[in-house]
């Protein structure tokens, strides 16, 4: 366990839009260890849009699925990116340079996730 007084996550609101619940459930572990507040994990589109949209649900960042039970998570992205939220892409199926090309500067994490690099990505989108 890592000491959250010392991660930029510690006290921050991180979105988790992801539907394998193990790996959903890793992230969370992962990022409530160094003190973030977890919301979620949303695991459909039609849940996580109206969280999105809802200017009463602030976050510091987001860890989005691209594939959510066969739809695309990009919506979502949309709405974060208009309300200025940051966001990583977490994925076992996308393209990483489609994905950087459709929301430039939005890291790619790849499953496999590697705890460190996901909190590593999470930590440069707040700082």
């Amino acid at each position: 366990m890592t000491d959250p007084c010392i991660s930029s996550l510690n006290g921050r609101s991180v979105l988790i839009v992801e539907d394998e619940v193990l790996i959903a459930l890793d992230i969370e572990a992962a990022l409530e260890d160094r003190g973030a507040i977890v919301h979620g994990p949303i695991t459909r589109l039609s849940d996580g849009l109206p969280i999105a949209e809802d200017p009463e649900q602030e976050f510091d960042c987001a860890v989005l699925d691209v594939n959510l039970r066969g739809e695309e998570v990009f919506p979502i992205a949309e709405r974060l990116r208009a309300r200025g939220v940051p966001f990583l892409f977490h994925t076992g199926h996308g393209d990483s340079e489609t994905l950087q090309r459709r929301f430039t500067g939005a890291p790619v994490c790849n499953k496999p996730f590697q705890t460190e690099r996901l909190v590593s990505e999470l930590e440069k989108l707040i700082d």
